[in-house]
């Protein structure tokens, strides 16, 4: 789990309409993050706060343009576009002309994550600032974070705590490449693929994190999440969503016990997330399900 410290205000420095509310950001369990509509035209200095800061136009087109002392760089950025600014940046003058733009703000903080080994290779492997550079995995991570907030987070924390990581591996790498360090490959042994499928056999209902999945490996969270997907061809949050729709599958044809308190048991968040995973996953609703299982029985009978 992230440290408890990591909920925080909404990331917001110009003070933006934040699509996020109070209630939304109070659920959400990953790194701070802000979703805002950003205010048609913006001049001034601009100084790069305490710890590192992801800002990617999620929609709409921005120009923007950067003064440091004599010199200027001008972008045209659409959707997608991702600046990376870390501790100490300073521009002089800083103009953005936006149109139709939301933008998504990160903070982050390695410190947060709780992952001793991803703070040592950082701090051989620094990030640096980038005024504009483009990661379609990395946008696509930094959109589900926001959505999933303003869902009221129905996935849990180790969703949260997943994409966060996420952000901080896409992140890594991206350092590590200009190091050309190699990156990590292997699998998890088969005592360590076994000790995490008993962990999760035994509390798939509960609200597990990565930090405890990772802790019965051995390996950092971040080496854990790599050796897992490697070994298991998934994520520990599908893998965990997996073993939930099966177990709330069990029950619904072998149960008469309502949808709401199956979606309890199997651990879902509500009988409405319940409902979500099994279209996406199945194509059917659990009432649709039971339903379909009544009608078998009784042409069969």
């Amino acid at each position: 789990m992230l440290q408890p410290h990591a909920r925080v205000a909404p990331v917001n420095p110009l003070e933006e309409r934040n699509l996020l509310g109070p209630d939304a950001l109070s659920r959400w369990a990953g790194l701070p993050i802000g979703w805002v509509e950003a205010v048609p035209d913006l001049s001034g200095s601009c100084e790069t706060a305490d710890n590192t800061l992801l800002a990617m136009i999620d929609c709409g087109r921005a120009q923007a343009e950067f003064h440091y002392g004599s010199r200027r760089f001008s972008y045209e950025l659409g959707a997608g576009a991702i600046g990376l600014f870390t501790p100490g940046g300073h521009a002089d003058v800083s103009r953005w002309r936006c149109d139709g733009v939301r933008r998504i703000m990160l903070q982050f903080d390695q410190a947060r994550l709780g992952d001793p080994v991803l703070s040592e290779q950082l701090a051989r492997m620094p990030l640096r600032s980038e005024r504009e550079f483009h990661d379609a995995d990395l946008a696509g991570v930094l959109r589900a974070m926001v959505y999933e907030a303003a869902a009221g987070s129905p996935n849990g924390a180790l969703y949260a705590e997943s994409l966060s990581l996420g952000v901080a591996m896409r992140l890594q790498r991206r350092s590590a490449s200009r190091y050309s360090t190699l990156r990590e490959r292997g699998r998890l042994s088969v005592a360590q693929a076994e000790r995490v499928r008993e962990l999760v056999k035994t509390r798939f209902a509960h609200d597990l994190s990565i930090g405890e999945l990772a802790e019965v490996t051995g390996f950092s969270k971040t080496q854990f999440v790599r050796l897992f997907k490697h070994s298991f061809a998934c994520t520990p949050h599908e893998y965990i969503l997996n073993v939930r729709l099966q177990e709330a599958q069990t029950r619904i044809l072998n149960s008469a016990l309502p949808l709401a308190v199956i979606a309890e048991e199997a651990g879902f968040s509500s009988q409405s997330h319940m409902t979500t995973a099994f279209v996406r996953a199945w194509g059917v609703t659990p009432g649709g399900l039971r339903r379909g299982m009544a009608r078998q029985t009784q042409h069969g009978s």
